[in-house]
């Protein structure tokens, strides 16, 4: 018996993988390969599809469905659906892949499928055979916090309409796969508790500790980073939050103080803040430039789910980080050890000023980050792990698990020709 065969469906594409989903798509991706025959089905643009074939090649079979839907009717699908108390996830919906998705599995047998949300539940997969989720978030528990802690009128509507219709949709979805994956503990217990998921594990955000590993330099003077998706509202929130009450207190005290804001399609109210003390890059290809510039990073963020990525890549290139409460959830960071965490905006300043004003200090934090990921977020372990569950949960066979049983028996034929 050869390894298992396994049909993974992403709402969006793993490449480029350096923000938002892509990033987690990349990795479980990269890490199904090792062990399964893998066939892709995403959409993804033409772009896209040629970036992938130049990161991926030939490790596994790949289908691609281009996006129908433009995003204007996209607003205008997401208004309606809200009007009529539906949720607004959109991809499922998208023709060309639901079309291709029939055909794919109507064609190619496999052993299981891994989507990477519930919410792609109701696309036309096989019977008779696992169905495994990934998850970001709970995505109502997303929607719950944007309406109480919004600082725009109209999210906190807009969050309050869609979290009833998405606590429905994701109930729904979830109690119908064998298996789903969390990405912390509290998205496991939420799962669990709110929407009744039979079979959930942990599987966690990592990082690549060889791309992401330290400089040598350790970054330029008073230079302070936020990165992320920044057309992502809780990123928004984070940044003005920032801007507006945390980074004037910081500067009276280091004048020469500098924000880097690097993150992909930063909204218009965002770019007119730039000044010659506050960079908005825009797309970046590749953060780690970025990361070395930074003396440290900042992840002031006051709404969102899942894990930040943004911290532990930040800590595998030894940048200490600063991060409220919520913005380090689920990373089983130590405060004063491998991060700083503050809530309140003198507090938060305090610490970056701090972090700016003891080199010695700002090291040793870096470092312990470094060491906190490499312990725990190396996705290679990850991989691992995740290989594991999909064994002892729904039996999939691994090539690896293939050749140690051949070589067994190769051992044991060997032995009893000698014998």
């Amino acid at each position: 018996m050869g390894p298992s065969r396994v049909l993974y469906i992403t709402h969006s594409s793993p490449v480029p993988g350096k923000l938002g989903p892509s990033r987690r798509h990349y990795h479980i991706l990269d890490q199904l390969c090792r062990f399964y025959d893998m066939h892709l089905l995403s959409l993804a643009t033409q772009t896209q599809v040629r970036l992938f074939a130049r990161e991926f090649g030939g490790r596994l079979g790949q289908d691609f469905a281009a996006p129908r839907l433009s995003r204007t009717t996209k607003v205008v699908r997401k208004i309606w659906r809200t009007a009529k108390l539906q949720c607004d996830f959109l991809p499922a919906l998208e023709p060309n892949l639901r079309r291709l998705c029939a055909k794919v599995i109507s064609s190619t047998p496999f052993d299981a499928v891994i989507l990477s949300t519930p919410l792609l539940r109701d696309l036309p997969l096989p019977e008779g055979i696992p169905i495994i989720s990934d998850t970001h978030n709970v995505e109502f528990d997303v929607l719950d916090r944007i309406s109480q802690l919004a600082d725009s009128f109209a999210w906190r509507q807009y969050a309050r309409c869609q979290m009833r219709a998405t606590f429905d949709a994701e109930g729904r979805a979830v109690r119908r796969v064998d298996l789903l994956l969390a990405n912390s503990d509290r998205d496991c217990q939420i799962f669990k508790r709110s929407l009744h998921a039979e079979h959930v594990e942990i599987i966690p955000n990592g990082v690549d500790i060889n791309e992401f590993s330290p400089s040598r330099t350790f970054g330029e003077p008073a230079t302070i980073l936020f990165t992320g998706l920044m057309s992502y509202y809780p990123n928004q929130q984070a940044i003005r939050w920032f801007l507006d009450e945390v980074f004037p207190l910081i500067q009276r005290r280091v004048p020469e103080a500098k924000l880097v804001v690097a993150g992909a399609r930063p909204p218009a109210r965002l770019i007119a803040r730039r000044s010659s003390s506050v960079e908005i890059t825009g797309t970046v290809r590749d953060m780690r430039p970025y990361f070395e510039r930074a003396r440290l990073v900042v992840a002031p963020l006051k709404i969102g789910g899942g894990t930040r990525v943004k911290i532990l890549e930040a800590q595998a290139m030894a940048r200490p980080v600063v991060s409220t409460t919520l913005g380090a959830e689920g990373l089983n960071v130590r405060n004063g050890h491998s991060i700083l965490i503050a809530d309140e905006p003198a507090d938060f300043a305090d610490q970056v000023v701090y972090l700016l004003s003891d080199d010695e200090f700002a090291v040793r934090v870096g470092v312990q980050g470094r060491e906190h990921v490499v312990s725990h977020y190396d996705w290679s372990q990850i991989g691992d792990q995740l290989e594991k569950i999909l064994r002892s949960t729904v039996g999939l066979t691994s090539r690896y698990k293939v050749k140690s049983q051949a070589c067994c028996d190769l051992a044991v034929g060997a032995s009893h020709a000698a014998g």
